[in-house]
């Protein structure tokens, strides 16, 4: 058994840990342990410094069974390093299908979120407050060189951070070459993944092709300027990240009960404080983060750009962002326009009518004239009961015709009712059979929810009102 201290202990991994206060006293650290050099440097270390920071270590290990026998030698080796050092640990193997599944599309990525869902899942089960992982300082410069050719934005430049959320990554500034010294020196046995020593991923690449040629024409202080640079770029990253919050919490809202941004207030903002925005709205409403691309996001913005009141795009997970009104509604698909049937009924004063399809109800009621002119409403109007009631004490509820017209209030002259939803900014599929409240001759009332007929108004004259409202079933 290792003695404890820190003599034993790569420097840099002391430093890290209390630049960034990763730890506190009563901590429960989940640490990811695999079994390879990083992960088993990353467990021993930890328990040398556990009394040092007044922190409890619980092991997870996550079997993805996608090298046959090796898969399961491995799961065997930590297993057994777990019971020698005294660990809890919880391990799960993946099924074949799931192994399978992990194949579709970018390896990697798919293992990383599948691995990071166990992590947080077990994490939640243990308890643990912080989720330790054994990303070294080669994993950094690898991250930004694949992340530099293969195309990032600025988030992608910071790199791996070394607080993220539950994630600590206390290894983050060490070099693999002083964690192999360390495991060496203190004789401590680990397994090697052989899918890392080929050449086929593009990390490999990276790893054996690239990172050396580099090494061999600029030295390896290279790779020390080129984390130093990301380490400012997630420095500003971090000032447009507190900014950006504040600037989503103004710009989001709900349209009926869906997630939304107000377009105007995406139109004010600077770029890079945008597409933040916008990022954060497509992580809230549930999209996983390696399913964005900034393609995504900028098609967002966009929508906020135009002018176009239908404008709407296709995002990932049969997710849509589409305007309506003065905002872009985040959500599922909108319903077809044939979710929204014709139709007709009689409407009693007093008494009420559902709109079918719909989830809404107009209530109809005769009231007493109020004193002094009073426009119609959204949700509510009051219209003039002798001019409402002129043919009868049916109104009629129903679905719009092509050839609807009226007289918006205050306005002068008929409109299409289609051509006024449109001015509106409603959306397309909510303009198809949109509900009217007409007398028997035709003439329209309320084109419902949006504005009274100029003639229904009540005036001076009035003999009596009927109250109209609209109302969720």
């Amino acid at each position: 058994m290792l003695k404890r201290g820190t003599q034993l202990v790569p420097l840099s991994v002391i430093k890290t840990i209390e630049a960034y206060s990763m730890f506190a006293t009563g901590d429960t650290v989940l640490v990811a342990f695999s079994g390879g050099p990083d992960s088993t440097a990353l467990v021993h270390i930890l328990m040398l410094q556990s009394e040092r920071y007044g922190i409890k270590l619980h092991l997870a290990y996550l079997n993805h069974n996608l090298r046959g026998a090796e898969s399961a030698e491995e799961q065997r080796f930590v297993e057994a390093m777990a019971e020698q050092l005294g660990l809890p640990i919880e391990t799960r193997a993946l099924t074949e299908q799931e192994s399978q599944e992990l194949s579709k599309g970018s390896l990697e990525s798919r293992a990383r979120a599948v691995r990071r869902a166990f992590l947080e899942e077990t994490a939640s089960r243990v308890g643990a407050n912080k989720i330790a992982t054994g990303h070294t300082f080669d994993d950094q410069v690898e991250t930004l060189l694949m992340r530099l050719f293969v195309g990032t934005g600025q988030d992608g430049f910071a790199g791996i951070r070394a607080v993220s959320g539950l994630f600590v990554r206390p290894l983050i500034d060490t070099p693999k070459e002083s964690l192999l010294k360390f495991l060496g020196d203190n004789a401590i046995n680990y397994v090697q993944d052989s899918t890392n020593l080929g050449g086929a991923a593009l990390r490999n690449r990276i790893r054996h092709r690239l990172v050396p040629a580099i090494d061999e024409v600029f030295g390896p202080h290279a790779f020390a300027k080129l984390v130093s640079f990301s380490k400012l770029v997630a420095r500003d990253s971090q000032v447009l990240d507190e900014i950006a919050q504040n600037a989503y919490q103004q710009a989001s809202c709900e349209v009926n009960g869906r997630p939304a941004l107000l377009v105007e207030s995406l139109r004010r903002m600077r770029p890079a404080v945008r597409n933040r925005v916008v990022r954060k709205m497509l992580f809230e409403i549930g999209l996983p983060r390696q399913s964005i691309n900034a393609q995504h996001i900028a098609t967002v913005a966009a929508i906020a750009a135009s002018h176009n009141p239908e404008a709407r795009t296709k995002l990932p997970g049969a997710v849509s962002a589409a305007r309506h009104g003065d905002a872009i509604v985040f959500g599922a698909p909108d319903p077809a326009p044939s979710t929204y049937p014709p139709f007709q009924c009689e409407l009693r004063v007093p008494g009420s009518a559902e709109i079918p399809s719909r989830h809404r109800r107009v209530v109809a009621s005769a009231v007493e004239t109020p004193a002094g002119a009073v426009p119609g409403g959204k949700n509510e109007s009051l219209l003039a009961a002798d001019i409402c009631l002129e043919c009868g004490p049916e109104l009629i509820l129903r679905s719009a015709g092509d050839q609807d017209t009226f007289i918006p209030l205050g306005m002068g002259q008929q409109v299409r009712v289609h051509n006024f939803l449109k001015r509106q900014k409603v959306p397309r599929h909510e303009r198809t059979n949109y509900p009217l409240i007409t007398r028997r001759d035709g003439v329209v009332l309320w084109v419902v929810g949006q504005r009274i007929d100029n003639r229904a108004r009540i005036t001076e004259t009035s003999r009596g009102a009927v109250r109209l409202t609209l109302r969720h079933v």
